[in-house]
């Protein structure tokens, strides 16, 4: 069944930047991936395109699914489109700005970041191609290409990954902030110059049912009840009331924009944003990052703590966090040196970094490690604040405390460690 928010014209426009001008749209499908899961910030579908090549022998030229044969058979390719529906007018300010923010990523700044590892002999970053892309007010749309037919496969979230995934994110989130780095250094001015639209923070554009701080807050509200709950935490629950009436404060200062640590990250490191490629004895190889609405100019340890502490299982992060934060660096470090120019920051600065960011880190995984461990019948749509939603939210979450027990293992891993580390006090 086609999706009436799904333009044909914009299906062909894709097919002709991805297979070229003889490329000839001839019918196409789609079905829905949207995932409550996800937060729900774009529809998202999978759209199955049938095609012909004009003055070609058609089959399975340019990565098409066709078998070879005469002149105009047709082939298939599969495209990820995410794509905005009407909210209203307050939240569809927000879900443009979202929208703003991935498009102008991927048409404005990787192509600059690759530009600069194409210097140095360095392979692109590991992202989608974006094929094509719209920004029409309540129409915002982009077409992406779908990794999933070609093999890659996304981690389960509920688990977490281990070290060998691990080491794959932290080599190229590395990568990708050194690249940053490496084209400010040539430009002439900030890279908020470059990027306007990176001077937009988008939480203190937030408006869904709430601002920012009070969204925060609503989960940290359930959370306290759920810890509670739990037992035996009473100086978790006790630091959550004591953070919870400055928490939009608290939270800006840890977006705070200072050298050296500042520059273009990811902003929403979590395992659904990422997909793995194996090999044939099913060994992680690569990583391709998915989902750039919230990238940021900011400090690359926010990157570092939003993946370790929500992703990362509890026997390799805590024991392996030396050795990780030095995967990263050597990664940095590398890439800063192909192009004749040493790392922004030494290994044992990036570890100070990354405690003094801890903040960021704990708090995520405080509101969202309950909904990544839930079961697909326990899952809800946590953007939206319905009253009776939000009361069945927390109803869900305290039932998990007694029948979902990595709920309480993923979660009081993060407590413990920052416990230990003096954070949590």
């Amino acid at each position: 069944m086609c999706d009436v928010s799904i333009r044909e014209r914009d299906i062909q426009a894709a097919l002709t930047k991805d297979k070229g001008g003889q490329a000839v749209l001839t019918s196409w499908t789609s079905e829905s991936t949207t995932s409550k899961f996800d937060g729900h910030t774009s529809t998202i579908r999978n759209i199955r395109a049938k095609y012909h090549l004009q003055g070609r022998r058609g089959g399975g030229e340019l990565g098409g699914l066709g078998e070879q044969g005469e002149l105009g058979e047709q082939n298939e390719v599969c495209y990820v489109v995410k794509y905005n529906t009407p909210r209203g007018a307050d939240a569809d300010e927000f879900y443009h700005l979202i929208f703003v923010n991935e498009c102008n990523f991927y048409t404005k700044v990787l192509p600059s970041l690759n530009e600069v590892l194409r210097q140095i002999g360095e392979r692109p970053l590991c992202f989608p191609t974006c094929f094509h892309h719209s920004l029409e007010r309540g129409k915002e749309f982009i077409f992406l290409e779908n990794l999933r037919v070609c093999g890659y496969r996304m981690e389960d979230r509920a688990v977490g990954v281990g070290a060998a995934q691990a080491s794959l994110v932290m080599r190229e989130l590395a990568r990708l902030h050194a690249a940053s780095y490496l084209l400010q250094a040539r430009l002439p001015h900030d890279l908020l110059e470059e990027f306007p639209f990176l001077k937009t923070e988008w939480t203190k554009e937030f408006n869904l049912g709430s601002d920012w701080p009070g969204f925060v807050r609503g989960f940290l509200n359930t959370q306290t009840l759920m810890f509670e709950k739990m037992g035996g935490c009473e100086k978790v629950v006790a630091w959550i009331r004591k953070i919870s009436p400055q928490v939009g404060d608290l939270y800006d200062k840890q977006l705070q924009r200072m050298p050296p640590f500042a520059t273009i990250i990811h902003g929403d490191c979590w395992v659904n944003n990422m997909l793995f490629r194996y090999d044939d004895s099913n060994r992680p190889i690569e990583v391709v990052f998915l989902d750039l609405q919230g990238c940021r100019k900011a400090s690359v340890a926010l990157d570092l703590q939003h993946f370790l502490n929500l992703n990362v299982v509890d026997e390799v992060r805590r024991p392996g966090l030396t050795s990780l934060l030095k995967t990263y660096h050597e990664s940095l470090t590398r890439v800063m040196q192909a192009a004749g120019s040493p790392p922004p920051f030494t290994l044992d600065q990036l570890e100070e970094e990354y405690i003094n960011k801890g903040f960021y880190g704990l708090l995520y995984a405080i509101m969202w490690l309950p909904n990544m461990v839930k079961r697909p019948e326990e899952a809800s749509d946590i953007l939206d604040s319905d009253a009776d939603r939000v009361e069945a939210e927390r109803r869900c979450i305290l039932n998990m405390v007694d029948t979902n027990p990595l709920l309480r293992s993923r979660i009081l891993s993060v407590t413990d460690e920052w416990m230990a580390r003096g954070l949590l006090c």
